[in-house]
């Protein structure tokens, strides 16, 4: 407490004249109020077409405004665009954009984007920020993810310029984006932090320094960057955000700054917000959901599952097979903090604007058969020449859910099966240094996306080498296929199917869907909550005290 008071001291006494909107404003509206909220890591960049963390996307999400956004119910709605039209044949995308989204460099490091200077977001700043995402030079990671672009396939086997990727600047205020498939999800995408503008004059003045630090980094949505302080053997380690000026006068952003505090790991993160020094909280812990200090808003967002590691007794086939099918998920109550789960996709996934769990149920998946398993344990058995299994615990996070759920299973499982299972609880870091290493006989997997889509979970899974699907060729064909289909309805059946090849392969055994939740401090409202990655958006956050 004292180390985080000494920092909000420090940024109290940052000159007056650099941090503009600061006047106190109507307690009515909420307005005027300066939040702070902590990351768990520094930003690896704050260059959208290649930050990854989630420290960074946080940031961005604040710093930046694309062509769409999702609203707080996760539909996607106009950003910097103010209209858009598809046509029939799902290829052509085009968008109109706002004429009073402006670029705001609060620091004045390099000239022509201050106050005065009024420089407006056009067309081209996001066909230069496509172009880089598939410039080799760069090695985005997110060029396979908007692979459906026109000409995305040849640039990226490097037989043809990035410059010709498809997306044209027909004015400064009309953008048009044409694909070599159709996508339904493309609009979803063009949500994500890799689609957010880039200027060109900007991007050069840096030198090489763009996204890397205070001085070259500008934004055009709510905030400009004001302050980065961060030594990674210091104390006091500080991302300051104030209102973009320019684009306030148009949509009204609530608090005047944004404090994030960087810090090491979710422990220090959530010590900082029980003691008072920051406004929310992002995580997956349940125990303050009864405390009326706190508000929560919370979504089922991850499906936790057991993996298990091919190397051990309990990965041969029907070894996998026999837990699953041992699992009577009718045992888990459906209230509280998990609901049971027998599929993939967390219910926070949507389709056609309804919950994929509405339109897929997994109730299709559930194959509790204790003889079935029973026999699928001999065979295994058998084929390992064994007469019985080594005793084995389950690897889990500290902190990620109430625990008894999984203790009544496994002790379910031990009853059917004559299994010796228990939980092995360990600290985050611990937990994924052993996963790393493969360091463990099973463990509890979170799966989860980058956003309410249902590809981006798949993805998660299939890049996540604990659960090391072996029907991975075949899901991403599936999935392939989802992502030509010109609407969401056409896909429904085929990420069903894609849910039954991972399923059937055991190598994620689904048992709990859990939620995240933002908590915030009493009186603080409208902050805008991805339950997925977990990201925070300030815009209209609002503290009535």
């Amino acid at each position: 407490m004292q180390r985080k008071n000494a920092l909000l001291l420090l940024i109290a006494m940052l000159p007056a004249v650099l941090l503009p909107g600061c006047g106190k404003e109507s307690s009515k509206t909420g307005a005027g109020h300066a939040f702070a909220y902590t990351l768990v890591g520094n930003p690896d960049t704050l260059d959208p077409q290649l930050a990854v963390n989630a420290s960074a996307k946080t940031v961005l999400s604040n710093l930046f405004e694309g062509l769409l956004r999702l609203d707080a119910d996760g539909n996607v709605t106009y950003g910097a665009a103010e209209s858009y039209t598809v046509s029939d044949d799902g290829l052509t995308y085009h968008f109109t954009l706002r004429p009073d989204c402006y670029w705001y460099n609060a620091t004045k490091s390099i000239e022509g984007y201050g106050e005065e200077a009024e420089t407006a977001v056009t067309a081209m700043d996001f066909v230069f920020a496509f172009q880089r995402m598939f410039d080799p030079i760069y090695q985005s990671p997110y060029r396979e993810e908007f692979a459906c672009i026109k000409n995305a396939a040849a640039i990226l086997r490097e037989t043809q310029d990035p410059s010709m990727i498809g997306v044209y600047a027909k004015s400064d205020r009309e953008l048009e984006i044409q694909l070599d498939t159709p996508n339904a999800n493309f609009p979803l995408l063009l949500t994500t932090t890799a689609a957010l503008p880039c200027s060109a004059a900007y991007f050069e003045a840096t030198k090489g320094r763009y996204g890397l630090d205070e001085d070259s980094i500008i934004g055009n949505g709510s905030f400009a960057m004001q302050r980065w302080l961060y030594d990674p053997y210091g104390k006091y380690n500080v991302i300051q955000l104030v209102r973009n000026p320019l684009n306030h006068k148009n949509h009204k952003v609530y608090p005047t700054e944004i404090s994030f505090f960087i810090e090491k790991t979710e422990a220090d993160a959530e010590n900082i917000f029980v003691n008072g020094s920051a406004d929310c909280y992002a995580g997956t812990q349940s125990a303050w959901l009864n405390d009326t200090k706190y508000q929560a808003v919370g979504a089922y967002s991850i499906t936790l599952g057991l993996c298990i590691n091919p190397a051990a007794q309990y990965g041969n086939s029907e070894i996998r097979k026999a837990i699953a099918c041992a699992i009577d998920r009718s045992s888990i109550p459906q209230k509280g903090d998990v609901q049971p789960a027998s599929g993939i996709l967390p219910p926070a996934v949507t389709l056609l604007n309804k919950s994929c769990r509405e339109l897929i149920s997994d109730a299709l998946y559930t194959q509790f058969d204790a003889a079935k398993a029973q026999e699928s344990l001999r065979t295994g058995l058998g084929a390992l020449h064994l007469a019985e299994l080594d005793e084995a615990r389950v690897l889990a996070p500290a902190g990620m859910m109430d625990y008894t759920p999984l203790h009544d299973l496994l002790q379910s499982l031990n009853s059917t099966l004559g299994l010796h299972l228990s939980i092995e609880e360990v600290s985050e870091a611990d937990y994924t240094e052993r996963l790393a290493k493969g360091d463990y006989t099973i463990a509890l997997c979170a799966v989860t996306g980058e956003n309410y889509e249902a590809s981006s979970v798949f993805r998660t899974l299939l890049g996540n080498a604990a659960v090391g699907c072996t029907h991975k060729e075949a899901v991403t064909a599936l999935l392939e296929q989802a992502a030509e289909q010109k609407n969401l309805a056409d896909c429904v059946e085929l990420y069903r199917r894609a849910e039954e090849e991972i399923l059937a392969d055991n190598c994620f055994i689904p048992l709990f869907y859990k939620q995240r939740y933002l908590f915030c401090k009493s009186g603080v409202s409208d902050v805008l909550f991805n339950p997925f990655t977990g990201q925070v958006q300030f815009t209209e956050a609002k503290y009535f005290d």
